[in-house]
């Protein structure tokens, strides 16, 4: 596998004048994500998007036709007739894995719309099957194609403020109880669809390779057959160098009272995003030296069509993105690990988890 492509040069628009055709995306998928993220290809002015799958026909067709195409189905299967030349899904991940093996093993380069996969084994599945067939594949973190947290993980991984220390977050949320977010089969669990994308893909993403966890967890408000075990969560994990993140996520987050900002702290200094920043702006706050420093970045294009542009450059270059799934294992294995560490009251070493 070759490289992957320089992450700092993302390409939105065709050259003038260019004869290139645009990449054609299928959606499996007709959800509120779905349509985001569908926009997200037609903004970068390089793809079109030329059908839709969803269970229910009449989904498909309303999203499809949001996002100019008129081309829809309720059997994902049959999204080959449209000739796509990749498939974005965006659908609960027990469903996620059967499509995306599907995907691949049909030829189609694939963007997952979150986690990579809803266990370890069907990850490497996943992983296997795309190398097999030599196919394209990114997990949908787009975190990592924030100019804010690029300038973190530049920070941090070049060492501007030191050795790292730590990072800290908390992410609470309220998700539909009926929704499969709450569902532990549909979803994989809390751990993995939530707290991988808040904040873990992208703290790991800065600071470095992980190879313990120790969680505790507890079931306070669904206690339904079948919902998530662990609704609320807090992990430690462990990094090579030395430093650690503590995580806290929750599906229990009372209505008004927002999340306190991640933040990462180094022997030298330390950053914090900011949630208020200029309109058009995202910004952080650098600390070193006794001094803070307020550094802000243009908000548009979202992340969103940053990471859609990063796919494309990587179906059409045949190089991979950030997100590849050698990489994206590695949040299936750090929430497995969260579970059977929160439920069996021990550290847990994710050679342990591969093994």
């Amino acid at each position: 596998m070759e490289p992957p492509a320089n992450p700092g040069v993302i390409k939105l628009k065709n050259r003038s004048g260019s004869t290139m055709p645009k990449q054609r995306i299928a959606i499996v998928g007709a959800g509120n994500m779905a349509r985001a993220r569908g926009k997200a290809f037609l903004d970068t002015g390089r793809a079109e998007i030329c059908g839709v799958a969803a269970r229910r026909a009449q989904r498909a067709e309303n999203c499809a036709a949001e996002l100019g195409c008129d081309v829809f189905c309720d059997d994902f299967r049959r999204l080959g007739e449209a000739r796509p030349d990749a498939i974005l899904i965006e659908v609960p991940h027990r469903v996620q894995d059967e499509v995306s093996i599907w995907s691949l093993a049909a030829g189609y380069d694939l963007l997952v719309g979150g986690c990579l996969a809803s266990s370890v084994e069907n990850g490497h599945q996943i992983a296997e099957t795309a190398a097999r067939n030599t196919r394209m594949v990114e997990a949908g973190f787009q975190r990592r194609y924030d100019p804010a947290w690029e300038e973190i993980q530049r920070l941090v991984a070049g060492g501007e403020l030191g050795a790292p220390v730590m990072a800290v977050t908390t992410a609470l949320w309220n998700p539909d109880p009926d929704g499969w977010y709450y569902d532990q089969e549909a979803s994989g669990g809390m751990p993995l669809t939530h707290m991988s994308y808040c904040y873990l893909n992208a703290v790991r993403w800065i600071l470095g390779r992980p190879t313990t966890v120790s969680a505790m967890a507890n079931r306070m408000r669904n206690t339904a057959p079948g919902r998530v075990v662990e609704e609320t969560c807090g992990a430690l994990i462990g990094f090579e160098n030395g430093a650690f993140a503590s995580a806290t996520a929750s599906y229990v987050g009372p209505e008004g009272m927002t999340d306190p900002q991640p933040r990462f702290v180094c022997a030298e200094g330390g950053i914090l995003p900011n949630a208020d920043s200029p309109p058009g702006k995202d910004s952080i706050t650098v600390f070193h030296g006794g001094r803070s420093e307020v550094r802000a970045f243009a908000s548009e294009p979202s992340p969103f069509v940053r990471q859609a542009a990063a796919f494309l450059d990587a179906i059409e270059s045949r190089r991979e993105a950030r997100s590849p799934p050698e990489d994206a294992l590695l949040d299936v294995e750090i929430a497995t690990a969260i579970s059977v560490s929160a439920r069996e009251h021990r550290t847990v070493s994710l050679a342990e988890v591969r093994s």
